[in-house]
């Protein structure tokens, strides 16, 4: 099946000779903003940006430097699509997106991104009438990766693996660690063991690492996303590589730098300087996708906004209200809070409406149902939870999880996950698994390569904690 791109015809504006200025950034922002708040853990102010400004501030801090003004433009429209089809990712902190990597990275403005953000100002790339889930990266070498095969359950038609012909020059990197470094990073991790071999088990459709076989440690492989960001994504600049083991050194061989899913920065770049112009460089990334006017998305009612009801955000399409999710997880606290014998509040709730948006907020795969952080819940979209424990019972998960952080900190990952399932599902339920497994490690927790594996680290940790429980009475005990 062929994919074709249409693209809307524009009337781009007409930057004159004078260079754009934040004032007439503003200007074309129309009022939208976005709330960019520090990275995890670095604390700071919030700042409301005007939206145009934001995009020239992070192709700043994103772009290729002496990228000609098609590449420029083209990165232009990705930033800005991101930022809008992103709005919220980081709602239960208070903003939409931070200005760190895990979102986008802004910088003081130029001339040159001032110019390129003013030039595209209101266009977006859309998937079927709404902002598209984008992503973009420095290089992919040579070959673009499949949005699935780095975020399990994220699959758009318009992310595909494909040729990219303008790295045919690039010369491979390497990367040299000792057998010693290697393993201190996976510890770092949560892996426990002595590592023996690393080699690549498998491989997804553009070459790159999609399983690490890490001999000698458990859990005893991974993906090879989760590798190089054990490592270091710095450090190892891409999943596209190959390993040797040459005595107490593991050498890695490799393409690109990033993910590799999307737009290829420096891709666009040459692309640009052999005269493609932005259109092409945007359908060369982006198959499928249309260029619109954020105006026009706007009119027609651009996505639905999550309904709210206190501290719970429900989509509307989710077919469960507000009131009924908060009276749920109040309940869950009031029950729980006198077993255990802890209280927390207040509590916010967020039901994502698809698995990228859960992705996106906490990091974990689709395959993980809830992620309790602080006094904040994030559930899986209800379509996934209704296959698996229900809204109530990983409610009650989820609450007991957050009320177990703060006393059972610093302990091994299974005890909280344990604690959580046993009294959050209850024990008539942990007495099912009551054999005696191997505990689970903190990696094959955070750090599992399927669902059935997810689920079959979860049970162990359950069981474990269930016949701890058994011998001692006293959960915050148990080590």
């Amino acid at each position: 099946m062929f994919i074709f791109v249409f693209f809307v015809a524009f009337v781009p504006f007409v930057v004159a000779q004078n260079e754009a200025t934040d004032a007439q950034l503003e200007a074309s922002s129309a009022g939208r903003v976005v709330r960019v708040g520090p990275a995890a853990g670095a604390g700071g102010p919030v700042a409301a940006i005007p939206l145009e400004l934001y995009v020239a501030r992070v192709l700043a801090g994103e772009g290729e430097p002496n990228a000609a003004d098609a590449a420029r433009q083209a990165l232009a429209v990705a930033i800005r699509t991101f930022a809008l089809a992103n709005a919220g990712r980081h709602a239960r902190e208070g903003f939409d997106l931070c200005d760190g990597t895990h979102c986008q990275v802004p910088r003081a403005a130029t001339a040159v991104t001032r110019r390129a953000a003013l030039a595209t100002a209101g266009r977006i790339l859309t998937y079927e009438g709404s902002p598209a889930e984008l992503f973009y990266s420095a290089s992919c070498g040579g070959y673009s990766e499949r949005a699935a095969d780095v975020w399990p359950g994220v699959d758009y038609p318009y992310l595909p693996a494909a040729p990219d012909d303008v790295h045919e020059a690039d010369p491979p990197w390497t990367l040299v660690l000792t057998r010693e470094q290697v393993e201190q990073a996976l510890g770092r991790a949560g892996f426990d063991g002595r590592l023996r071999d690393v080699r690549v088990e498998a491989r997804t459709a553009s070459g790159r690492a999609a399983r690490v076989r890490v001999s000698g440690l458990v859990p005893g492989v991974m993906t090879g996303d989760a590798f190089r960001a054990a490592i270091g994504t710095t450090t190892l600049r891409s999943t596209a590589f190959s390993v040797e083991i040459e005595g107490r050194s593991v050498r890695f061989t490799g393409r690109g730098y990033g993910h590799g899913v999307g737009m290829c920065v420096i891709g666009a770049g040459r692309r640009a300087a052999r005269g493609e112009r932005m259109e092409a460089i945007l359908g060369q990334y982006y198959p499928g996708l249309v260029l619109s006017a954020l105006d026009r998305v706007e009119a027609r009612g651009g996505p639905a906004a999550p309904a709210r009801g206190g501290l719970v955000r429900v989509p509307s399409a989710s077919g469960v209200a507000a009131g009924e999710v908060e009276q749920l997880t109040l309940r869950a606290h009031a029950d729980l809070s006198v077993v255990l014998g802890v209280s927390i509040a207040p509590i916010t709730v967020r039901i994502h409406e698809s698995i990228e948006g859960f992705r996106a907020a906490t990091g974990r795969p689709w395959w993980v149902s809830e992620v309790a952080e602080g006094t904040s819940i994030d559930l899986a979209p209800m379509a996934l939870l209704a296959q698996r424990d229900g809204l109530d019972l990983t409610l009650r998960t989820a609450v007991a999880d957050l009320l177990l952080s703060q006393p059972l900190r610093g302990r091994p990952a299974w005890i909280r996950v344990g604690a959580a399932r046993f009294f959050g599902l209850g024990p008539a339920r942990a007495g099912t698994a009551a054999a005696a497994p191997r505990c689970p490690s903190d990696a094959e927790l955070a750090l599992a390569i399927s669902a059935a594996a997810q689920r079959e680290a979860e049970a162990r940790a359950e069981a474990c904690f269930a016949r701890a429980y058994a011998r001692t009475g006293d959960w915050r005990t148990i080590r």
